[in-house]
């Protein structure tokens, strides 16, 4: 799945499902801790994944990066 901050064409943010799975766990308002025992991953990785998406994005935290995800229509 391709999806940016501009424009959908443009393919600076490329979401893997996991990256989308904690995307959606991140826009139900959970943490780090609780998306990581969810998926049964490390906090480390969950942290890795927010990292990655955020700096994709170039958005400075997860609140501007779900709010991109919904106007973007990729999460619902």
């Amino acid at each position: 799945m391709m999806v940016d901050d501009l424009n959908l064409s443009d393919e600076r943010l490329k979401l893997s499902k996991r990256e989308l799975e904690i995307l959606n766990l991140l826009s139900e308002g959970l943490g780090t801790k609780e998306i990581g025992e969810l998926l049964n991953i490390s906090v480390h990785t969950v942290t890795t994944h927010r990292k990655n998406m955020l700096n994709r994005a170039k958005k400075p935290n997860a609140a501007s990066l779900v709010s991109l995800a919904f106007r973007k229509g990729i999460l619902r």
